[in-house]
């Protein structure tokens, strides 16, 4: 349930684990970081207002989005799976109406890391 919530307060769609089927090289299933392990994190790493966060690895951007949100910083993240990287793009359409306050910018980048 809070799940859920956190991803509609930030206008996104995270939940979920996707296994991929046919995959011959190294092998990292999607399954987003839990928000209360972000809360935690949140609570005992402060970022400053210079500094920039490259999220390797970034899925569906729950980490990228929450970054950014939480420390109004820049922040960008690296999918390297075409369908999970279209979901990202369409997840920074959702937290943008969400989060307009926020002049940071938010970048997503398709390829290998």
């Amino acid at each position: 349930m809070y799940e859920r919530k956190q991803d509609m307060l930030l206008g996104i769609r995270t939940v979920g684990i996707r296994e991929w089927k046919n995959v011959e090289h190294q092998y990292n299933r999607y399954e987003a970081t839990p928000y209360k392990a972000l809360d935690i994190l949140f609570e005992n790493y402060k970022f400053t207002g210079i500094d920039k966060v490259v999220d390797f690895g970034c899925g569906r951007g729950r980490v990228t989005f929450c970054i950014h949100n939480y420390f109004h910083i820049p922040v960008t993240g690296i999918e390297t799976n075409e369908i999970t990287y279209e979901e990202a793009l369409e997840n920074k359409t959702g937290y943008r109406k969400k989060a307009k306050n926020i002049t940071a910018p938010i970048t997503f980048k398709y390829g290998l890391a």
